[in-house]
């Protein structure tokens, strides 16, 4: 092979389609084939690859396609509800896919240490592990986005048997296995063809004997759950005058459920401070509380005086019959809930609508007595992270999430986010109670299957019965580690092969 092998146009061309397509792996469409064919065209084109350019353009390209289509629904946010000029939310969300998806080069990079192992290295070891360092960094950097990991993909089918082990990138690494097993396959030599179909029996065999394996057990315990599902318009959410008509429906919908253990009201259903509505929602709210012996819990905006600089904080406030309790969100979203050197781009607000100061950092307990129960809270965007709801566990037997994909009405983010809030049930063993805004709203086992939902963009009551497990699954003894570790050995087992290989 030439050292400066030039490849084909159409070659780069063909890493961005891939790209493009493997969203269709994902949520709502859930063609889960696409994450073993995209990768694996990818693959067969980075064996072509000779130069440092080639292996960075071809990850780098392949990228633009996932998340230019993938995650396009930034611009919703921006366009819709941020009300920026059209020509400012596609400019921020053309940077936004930009610089999310130069994380690629870093996979870029690795491949190219490698462009002298063999076929079989690059495909079974760097290719694959390369992709999951790769995810593992995206989902650390810059406090992260661990979006659209191809572990998410599979949580419907005998993969996600693996999940509990090493997480959704172990879940990833499995399938980039399998993706590099079906490059081998269409190629002659007939021994080549037994390793990938050897590997992919390997796979299987493991991923159907995990199913057996009970890594967690009930307690015997259970609640009776009620989310109410307000499906309030995204565009009304936060004017004065919607505030009242919305907690009224709240109320309202909540009159239904006494007779539940628990009723959950999605993220900023109270789109105000808490402080605020004590006497026309959460006295009143705590009195029937006591009546009924119904915990509740909401989502709203706490003012945090506490701190030496007092803050507004992204809050869950839990109402038990005889105590209040305050969960504040820890991760918040970049530009979004804080945007860096916020006081200085107050100029754009004439073109788009900029926060008028940051939401807070919550310091507080992870986890409350929710009903009894012990239970990990988060709001939003924090489930996404598998390696942080792990913390509190194992001592929580239950997940709870608020979120308000609202942001994204019209997109396919609400059906991901649910995707990925499914993966961390299955991961920590533990049944997991989503209450959103619009939609996806669900009650999760701890199989990462969901028993009880509502359509998307319908005011909804999900109720059902969560069952409190207890015990802990490697994943939340061990976190990503396990697959790191893995992963830096095998990378270094073939950077030594390939040492020997070139000596």
């Amino acid at each position: 092979m030439k050292r400066h092998n030039p490849l084909p146009a159409w070659y780069y061309l063909l890493a961005i389609l891939l790209g493009a397509s493997l969203t269709l792996a994902f949520a709502p469409v859930d063609f889960t084939p696409v994450a073993f064919i995209a990768p694996a065209g990818l693959f067969y084109l980075l064996l072509r690859a000779t130069t440092l350019k080639q292996h960075l353009a071809l990850n780098y390209l392949f990228a633009l396609g996932l998340f230019g289509t993938g995650a396009s629904w930034v611009f919703y946010a921006m366009y819709f509800f941020s009300h920026a000029y059209i020509l400012l939310a596609i400019g921020f969300t053309f940077i936004y896919i930009v610089v999310i998806a130069s994380l690629f080069l870093l996979q870029g990079s690795i491949t190219y240490l490698f462009r002298q192992s063999t076929h079989i290295i690059k495909l079974f070891v760097v290719f694959p592990l390369a992709w999951v360092i790769g995810e593992f960094f995206r989902g650390w950097f810059l406090t992260g986005f661990p979006w659209l990991l191809i572990g998410h993909s599979h949580i419907d089918n005998l993969l996600s048997n693996s999940a509990p082990v090493w997480g959704a990138l172990g879940v990833s690494y499995f399938s980039l296995l399998i993706s590099a097993s079906l490059v081998v396959v269409f190629q002659k030599q007939i021994k080549k063809k037994f390793i990938a179909l050897a590997t992919i029996l390997l796979i299987s065999t493991i991923s159907y004997t995990l199913s057996f394996i009970n890594w967690v057990s009930p307690t015997g315990e259970s609640l009776s759950v009620a989310m109410i599902q307000g499906n309030i318009a995204q565009e009304n959410k936060w004017k004065p005058e919607h505030l009242r008509p919305a907690l009224d429906l709240y109320m309202k919908k909540t009159k239904e459920h006494w007779d539940a253990d628990l009723i959950i009201w999605p993220e900023t259903a109270i789109a105000g401070y808490f402080r605020e509505h004590f006497e026309d929602v959460i006295n009143p709210l705590q009195k029937k509380s006591l009546e009924t012996q119904t915990d509740l819990v909401i989502g709203g905006f706490y003012y945090n005086t506490e701190n030496e600089v007092p803050s507004t904080e992204n809050s869950i406030l839990v109402i038990n019959p005889d105590n209040r309790a305050i969960y504040s969100k820890q991760h918040r979203v970049p530009f979004s809930e804080y945007v860096p050197l916020l006081k200085y781009l107050h100029w754009l607000d004439k073109w788009i609508n900029l926060p008028y100061d940051n939401i807070g950092k919550g310091t507080g307990p992870v986890n409350l007595i929710v009903a009894g129960q012990l239970a990990r809270l988060s709001i939003c965007y924090e489930d996404v992270f598998g390696e942080e709801i792990i913390n509190g566990l194992p001592a929580a037997g239950l997940l709870i999430n608020l979120s308000n994909d609202g942001w994204f009405t019209g997109s396919i983010e609400p059906y991901q986010h649910m995707q990925i809030a499914r993966m961390r049930a299955l991961e920590t063993g533990r049944y997991m109670l989503r209450s959103t805004n619009i939609g996806v709203s669900g009650i999760i086992n701890h199989k990462g299957k969901i028993i009880s939902t509502a359509p998307a963009y319908q005011l909804a009551s999900v109720t059902g019965d969560a069952k409190i497990y207890q015990g802990e699954t490697p994943y939340v003894r061990l976190g990503n580690w396990l697959i790191l570790l893995y992963s830096f050995i095998g990378l270094a087992v073939a950077f030594m092969i390939r040492m020997r290989h070139v000596a």
